[in-house]
């Protein structure tokens, strides 16, 4: 992984700390939804809305849909943020 996409993982770990409050999870580049039982459609949304304003980008919906993995937001910043 590049030490840009290091740079934005770590800043979404804060992000992903403050929208899932039920457990102290540990992410990773490997975190799907399924590995969060509180990562559901409203805390979805809720997560989306909080890394836009964090990095200043607007996702599609396509994008949303696609967004079921901590790899995939990665790489839509990543490439957003180039």
């Amino acid at each position: 992984m590049s030490q840009d996409k290091e740079a934005i993982l770590d800043q979404l770990n804060s992000i992903f700390q403050d929208t899932f409050t039920e457990d102290n999870y540990s992410f990773s580049i490997n975190t799907t939804r399924d590995d969060i039982e509180e990562w559901d459609s409203l805390s979805h949304i809720r997560l989306l809305t909080a890394i836009e304003a964090n990095f200043g980008v607007q996702f599609d919906l396509d994008e949303i849909g696609n967004m079921i993995d901590v790899s995939t937001i990665v790489d839509l910043l990543h490439a957003k943020l180039a």
